[in-house]
């Protein structure tokens, strides 16, 4: 499969995990998630906390400039680190866009 979207360093973006399956996630919410990288399709982002592959999280997606923006999606992929006790997840957009670069509308 070829990847349309061009993936960025995601240097400066985390992830707060808000709903997981249509369930509040009090705990998730309050630690944020480095992201690997990122894509106007989805990002890579690393934690310490199993899913599954096809849960559904709605997260808050914050931006290096300050920005942040709630996003649906679903976890597509898991891989787990070697170096540290956690995984590395693939997260595709199901519903909401963002830009990766402020003032340019994404669709």
């Amino acid at each position: 499969m070829l990847r349309e979207d061009s993936r960025n360093p995601g240097d400066g973006y985390c992830v707060q995990i808000l709903i997981v399956n249509g369930e509040v996630r009090n705990d998730l919410s309050q630690k944020t998630y480095s992201i690997e990288n990122i894509s106007r399709g989805g990002f890579r982002f690393i934690s310490d906390t199993i899913f599954e592959i096809d849960d559904r999280l709605k997260v808050l997606l914050k931006f290096p400039d300050g920005r942040s923006n709630e996003v649906l999606g679903r976890v597509c992929y898991c891989d787990e680190l070697k170096q540290s006790d956690g995984y590395s997840y693939g997260f595709s957009v199901l519903e909401g866009f963002y830009s990766l670069y402020p003032g340019i509308a994404s669709g």
